[in-house]
């Protein structure tokens, strides 16, 4: 039986050069900078398909070893299949607008199935939404008046 997926998404219009923001997002050394949950990153700069990237992120109020394989990686596109505790699929997409950009953002999280994947559920839907937020919102606060 599949597991049961939860998905966010979200886009925000920056004010910057489409690829200033992807060499930003490229560079897993900047992750802990405007990436609320990750605290350390390591990986080559810039990422390309292929690319893996270890660290450490906090999860639920637990400190996890993170684990991110990049499956694809272009001038407006990055995907990545990430582990922190739960598998996610992980995607930037950019596409340019009059003064700056659109970042595009989805999270795709698998959640076991029965009681345990519901309880999990309730607990990380709210939190990747917020996480999301927060990670759009220091983007475009680190992209103001550049």
């Amino acid at each position: 039986m599949p597991p049961l997926r939860h998905t966010v998404s979200s886009r925000r219009i920056l004010r910057a050069d489409p690829q200033r923001v992807m060499a930003l997002i490229a560079d897993p050394t900047t992750w802990p900078r405007w990436q609320p949950e990750v605290f350390e990153a390591r990986g080559l700069s810039p990422v390309q398909r292929g690319s893996v990237i270890d660290g450490r992120a906090r999860m639920l109020g637990f400190d996890v070893t993170a684990h991110s394989t990049v499956t694809e990686a272009t001038r407006s596109l990055m995907e990545q299949d990430v582990v922190v505790g739960v598998g996610m699929r992980v995607r930037y997409r950019l596409s340019v607008a009059p003064g700056g950009c659109v970042l595009e953002h989805r999270i795709e999280a698998d959640l076991p199935r029965g009681l345990s994947g519901r309880v999990l559920s309730l607990l990380l839907r709210p939190r990747l939404r917020r996480m999301q937020r927060r990670m759009l919102d220091n983007l475009a606060d680190g992209f103001s008046g550049a």
